[in-house]
């Protein structure tokens, strides 16, 4: 194939699977039964992880399979660039502004922001001034250990992605609102699309996010638990709900691939899986984005696709327009295509490449056999993926915090899309691991904090709080050194941190100075016996 893989509708297979001339008319003819035989396209994909990683069990590794050097260094850039831009400005009424304060980020610390931000979706509060709080029912004395509220909302507020001055004029309000992000969004889903190639099953749908503020492109869905969003048409793996392919809704001027039927749908169901035509996948599809012509011209490029479809759709048969009695069945063949319409609760109308109108016997909730159509049960077990990433992100809802700048939102969300993709990979590789996703994420956190947290970073002020929850002081390189000479002292001195944690005979606090400290930690501590104990024990 080449590069551009969607062949025109009247490109026909030497294999004679494809449908003839008159078939890829504008009418379809339709017959009670099956004129070709009903089999799959042959699976010839290589799926599977395509990125050397040095430690399968190493959280991080996974994450920064996705989350690069590059795509930080360049966030970063532009996060500087942007502090620049808002310290430029002039003071407020009262003659100070907080980006007085301001000092140049680095690619460390904007991983340890991150690393933050995914803890936030773990311990959740409903203002983001709440976690850096010292009132006892609110306190995260952690949090303050790690990084500051004045510099964390601080960097949160000059976070930014791509130059304003290269956004370009002339589009719609939706284009332009995008272009705020979408570098950062294209290299993420570019990552997801070549780091991993997935199974045989692989099903499209929509995802919304949460954002009820002025957007030019925000979306209603009444079916959708938010209702209104961004809007995104999701490709993912049906097995785990690994997001492969993503598209933001924009309105009309999307850049999609043509179709066959001209249905923006079709279109859009054509750009997701453009690069796996060819290679004998199955889609799954809801009602939303299919016609029996884009299923013929997946077909021609030797790809299946099973899906609901509506019954005013072009070409549906009308035999299938017609009320049926509950537990029947009533099928209709063209070619390649099966059309099944069955009534249980509800009526409801399948598309299929390769099923025939075969009944298997299942369990129902109550626990009883009853009999559904192949078509149906294999629909129900491919179909849920897009919903099943939504619902694993669920629990940590970037889309809850009170975000007026949605781009920041969206960037939220996309982190949290980049932490599920890494934890499905990590299992797959991991099958025998028993690391939930919740815990997956506590590990990933303290990892980024283990190798991006610099000692003082957090610039604390004031007394330091009673508990010790350094988080790096079990682990990494720590030595000995003098503690500096200052202005006021030449030899100063301070107290160990293990030695005024004890008491002595009499229940007194023991005070003891020592002219040593930890410069990476930095504590002060006798050199004997008391630098080994501060880094070896937990609770010493």
């Amino acid at each position: 194939l080449e590069d551009d893989k969607i062949r025109p509708l009247s490109h026909l297979e030497s294999d004679g699977k494809s449908p003839t001339s008159s078939d890829s008319g504008r009418s379809m003819k339709w017959s009670a039964r099956a004129m070709i035989p009903r089999q799959r396209y042959d699976f010839t994909g290589t799926p599977g992880r395509k990125v050397d990683v040095s430690d399968i069990t190493d959280p991080l590794q996974y994450f920064e399979l996705f989350f690069t050097e590059e795509l930080v260094s360049k966030i970063t850039r532009e996060t500087n660039a942007q502090a620049a831009l808002l310290a430029s400005k002039p003071p407020g009424p009262k003659g100070f502004s907080r980006m007085d304060k301001w000092k140049d980020t680095d690619n460390d610390e904007l991983k340890v922001f991150f690393a933050v931000m995914l803890l936030q979706g773990i311990v959740q509060k409903p203002e983001l001034e709440m976690f850096w709080s010292t009132r006892p029912l609110l306190d995260t004395p952690y949090l303050r250990q790690i990084m500051t509220g004045e510099r964390f909302l601080l960097l949160f507020r000059c976070l930014h992605f791509v130059n304003n001055s290269s956004i370009s004029a002339g589009q719609s309000k939706a284009h332009i609102s995008l272009q705020k992000i979408k570098p950062v969004f294209d290299f993420l889903v570019n990552k997801f699309s070549t780091v991993y190639t997935p199974n045989r099953n692989i099903a499209v749908d929509e995802s919304l996010m949460l954002f009820k503020g002025p957007l030019a492109m925000k979306q209603y869905i009444p079916t959708k638990r938010v209702r209104f969003g961004l809007k995104l048409y999701v490709l993912c793996e049906s097995q785990s709900g690994y997001v492969w392919n993503a598209l933001v809704h924009t309105g009309p001027g999307m850049n999609l691939k043509d179709s066959a039927d001209g249905l923006k749908s079709s279109r859009i169901v054509l750009t997701l899986v453009n690069d796996l035509l060819g290679q004998g996948y199955c889609v799954f599809l809801d009602n939303f984005n299919i016609s029996p012509m884009l299923f013929r011209e997946l077909h021609q490029n030797r790809t299946d696709a099973v899906g609901t479809a509506r019954l005013n759709r072009k070409q549906i048969p009308n035999d299938l327009k017609k009320r049926i009695a509950k537990g029947t069945t009533v099928a209709r063949f063209c070619g390649e295509l099966m059309a099944l319409k069955w009534c249980d609760e509800k009526e409801v109308t399948m598309l299929s490449t390769f099923h025939n109108d075969t009944m298997i016997e299942v369990n129902n909730r109550n626990g009883k056999k009853t009999k559904k159509p192949r078509v149906i049960v294999d629909y129900n077990e491919n179909m849920g993926a897009v919903d099943s990433a939504d619902q694993m992100l669920t629990s940590y809802p970037s889309e809850r915090k009170r975000h007026k700048v949605w781009y920041k939102k969206f960037f939220h969300h996309l982190l949290h899309i980049t932490v599920l993709n890494s934890y499905i990979l990590f299992k797959k590789d991991n099958p025998e691991h028993t690391m939930s996703h919740i815990n997956f994420r506590l590990a990933l956190i303290e990892r980024m904090l283990e190798e991006h947290h610099k000692p003082g970073q957090q610039h604390l002020r004031g007394r330091p709080c009673s508990d010790d929850v350094t988080p790096l002081r079990l682990s990494g390189r720590h030595f000995p050194k003098s503690i500096p000479p200052t202005s006021g002292k030449q030899n100063p001195t301070g107290r160990c941190k293990i030695c005024c944690s004890q008491y002595d005979k009499d229940g007194k606090r023991i005070r003891k100075e020592t002219r040593y400290f930890c410069a990476e930690c930095d504590v002060p501590l006798c050199v004997v016996p008391c630098f080994e104990i501060y880094h070896t024990k937990k609770n010493y």
